[in-house]
């Protein structure tokens, strides 16, 4: 249908062309007859009933020219004059033509203007015919506001992002001005510009441009801007956009590592705590929340001294440096000071004495340690939920449980992890333990979950997902189930059943897999193993083409065996295994594709080398466990996808997953830098990678 419309638009406004230029050659003919007039008549009304719809375009010429209508619709049913091949390029010539017309004689010559707009010190000289085409403006002038009657109208700005020249872009636009470029460095204050005058086709264009140029040094500008702004939907997108970059990149891209110091604590938290931040391990998310907090408590502590300094500095001016004709008045009306080092730039000199000035440069500097304090006491705040809520301790093995027990934090000679919640996670592992360890090897569920929220030490509940779905683009929508951990719950009823609660913690992994690209139809690629109470598990993708929608990638979470109580803690791996074959349980294992190096803590312990005491094996057939899977895409939209699994029952070597079609699009492979600006095409130097992070838990 929307081809259709598209195809009559363009047919009507060639023929609406073609009659202004027939017009114009017969322009010259005179002494039209009566009689040629009423068969002209006739021919306008078998016209107007035939199939073909004249536009509205036509329709105003035909009220405009008066006693040359039927003439006109004459020309139109005339076998004299048969249409000419139809030239999309000629229409669009004369469409620009008219553009650039309308542009310069009208915006930027003010010819004809029947209204003055009056904003940033000038007037600009405008049509209200123009002005009409816009929702905002067409409200101004013409509803119940006292300036739709006025020649003369002032716009105010409260606004600090609006400026003149993202002004003179957005008016532009509605004068035809379309080919304007649209850089970085304005596309923030043409955004708020377009968000205000409600030009939402040039919001979207800024929205893109904001999309492609997220990045290590632009990510926490553009996420504060959205977050501190809200222009809509256009906010939100931003905000989910950035949201993913950081939750994709964050780890182990080093450039980006900056970022986490200047992000806001907040932000900082929800990416930490998100399901989605990819990230090896839970204990590798410890330690990379540990490097960040520590390398920004050390920032603070920095400025806290620096703002000390420069106190001292205000506080105790070298008065034998001052000048000998300086004077001290006693009354602020008296003479200033001349010559004076020490000058209070927010004040005038004119004004105030030596001393009011400085009072008020102790007062300033006073009011600024007094907000840095403020804003210190809020983020170690959040530092505290960090450590307390935001990671999951009790599927860590007891080795790391120790050593988190003896970090201490450099600036403050306090432990990271509060002593309660460690022992408190140890406890819950061992209560697991016992449940898997005690069950009859035909269990299926362990019983550990409750239709009613269960206490917890932290405050922190995690819901278990009660149906299967698959959410793409939602970041935002759903950001706070999302960021939070599962943490948020949802209404009885919904889904296939009443919202259950886990007892315990989830286990959270992540994977990723390179030169996706090149898998070969019906190939798989494993995943390291991750223990997980009492058994090994891992993903593996494949890459699957059907008769109805092509080519699709599968994505499985896969229950890949029972360890050996006796084996090392060493059992997690990250390395994939390639395979052939659509077979999972007699495939042999073959290449190991190559990996992006990535940035590793080092754990001051010899865990991988010896016994742990949190390794067990759950001889149980079949388990019964839920799961969802965040999967970034690289490309210029960053859309997280999220497949969502309610609980399912995983026998051993037993897989359950999705098909997708996206994820074999170039968004979700690529990079932005990736993408060839003309084509949108991957570059013959690109590297296609997948990240996925899991969280699962047992019933």
């Amino acid at each position: 249908m929307t081809s259709n419309l598209v195809k009559e638009d363009n047919i009507a406004d060639i023929e609406f062309t073609q009659l202004l230029e027939d017009f114009s050659l017969a322009s010259n003919l005179d002494n039209i007859s009566s009689n040629h007039a009423a068969t002209s008549t006739t021919a306008a009304q078998q016209n107007r009933t035939s199939p073909f719809t004249m536009s509205p375009l036509l329709t105003l010429t035909q009220k405009e020219s008066g006693n040359t209508r039927d003439y006109i619709n004459d020309i139109v049913s005339s076998s004299v004059y048969p249409p000419p091949a139809q030239d999309p390029q000629r229409v669009l010539r004369q469409m620009m033509s008219l553009c650039k017309h309308i542009y310069s004689r009208g915006l930027i010559e003010g010819s004809g203007s029947d209204v003055t707009i009056k904003a940033f010190d000038k007037d600009y000289h405008l049509h209200r015919i123009i002005l009409y085409q816009n929702s905002y403006f067409s409200v101004l002038l013409e509803g119940p506001w006292k300036e739709s009657g006025q020649k003369d109208i002032e716009l105010r700005f409260d606004d600090e992002n609006i400026t003149r020249d993202a002004f003179e872009i957005a008016l532009g636009r509605l004068y035809g001005r379309l080919d304007e470029v649209i850089l970085p460095s304005q596309v923030l204050s043409l955004l708020a510009t377009a968000s205000f005058l409600d030009l939402q086709d040039l919001c979207e264009m800024c929205v893109e441009v904001i999309l492609r140029d997220i990045k290590e040094d632009t990510v926490v500008h553009y996420l504060t801007f959205a977050t501190s702004h809200f222009y809509g939907t256009h906010s939100e997108k931003i905000t989910e956009s950035c949201f993913t970059y950081l939750c994709r990149e964050g780890y182990d891209n080093l450039r980006l590592r900056p970022a986490f110091l200047t992000l806001p604590a907040e932000w900082l938290k929800r990416v930490i705590e998100s399901d989605a931040f990819w990230v090896p391990s839970e204990y590798e998310r410890y330690l990379f929340a540990r490097d960040v907090v520590s390398k920004r408590r050390k920032i603070a502590a920095e400025q806290k001294r620096h703002n000390l300094v420069s106190s001292s500095l205000v506080n105790y001016p070298d008065l034998s440096n001052l000048s000998s004709d300086i004077s001290f008045p006693t009354s602020p009306t008296s003479p200033t000071i001349t010559n004076s080092p020490i000058k209070a730039k927010r004040f005038p000199d004119s004004t105030f004495s030596y001393h009011t000035r400085r009072s008020a440069s102790v007062s300033t500097l006073s009011s600024i340690c007094s907000s840095n304090s403020l804003q210190a006491e809020s983020d170690e705040a959040i530092y505290t939920a960090i450590f307390t809520y935001a990671i999951y301790y009790a599927h860590m093995a007891f080795e790391e449980l120790t050593a988190i027990s003896h970090d201490c934090d450099s600036i403050t000679n306090v432990p990271l992890a509060p002593d309660y919640i460690l022992k408190d996670a140890l406890w819950h592992q061992i209560d697991l333990r016992n449940k898997i360890e005690n069950a009859a090897e035909s269990d299926v569920t362990l019983g550990i979950s409750s239709s009613e929220i269960p206490p917890s030490s932290t405050g922190v509940h995690f819901e278990i997902p009660s149906d299967d779905t698959t959410h793409i683009g939602e970041a935002l929508t759903g950001l706070e189930d999302m960021i939070g951990g599962g943490t948020k719950a949802m209404k009885d009823g919904e889904g296939r059943g009443s919202v259950e609660y886990s007892l315990f913690a989830p286990f959270r992994f992540s994977v990723e897999f390179a030169d996706v690209a090149k898998l070969k139809e019906k190939q798989r690629v494993y995943s390291g193993t991750k223990f997980y109470a009492g058994s090994n598990w891992n993903m593996y993708i494949q890459k699957i083409k059907t008769p109805r929608k092509g080519i699709q990638l599968g994505v499985y979470l896969h229950r890949h065996s029972m360890p050996d109580p006796s084996s090392s803690c060493g059992n997690n791996t990250n390395s994939s295994t390639m395979v052939n074959g659509s077979s999972t349980n007699k495939s042999s294992p073959s290449s190991s594709p190559g990996t992006e190096e990535r940035y590793r803590q080092t754990i001051h312990m010899k865990i991988n080398n010896e016994k742990s005491f949190s390794r067990y094996a759950d001889k149980r057939k079949t388990v019964r466990t839920w799961f969802k899977i965040f999967c970034p895409a690289r490309g210029p939209s960053h859309v997280l996808t999220q497949f969502q699994s309610s609980p399912d029952n995983f026998a051993l070597m037993q897989s359950w997953g999705w098909r997708s079609s996206s994820l074999c699009q170039d968004d979700y492979l690529l990079d932005v830098r990736d993408f060839d600006s003309s084509s949108s095409s991957i570059t013959n130097n690109s590297s296609s990678t997948l990240k996925f992070s899991v969280v699962m838990g047992h019933v």
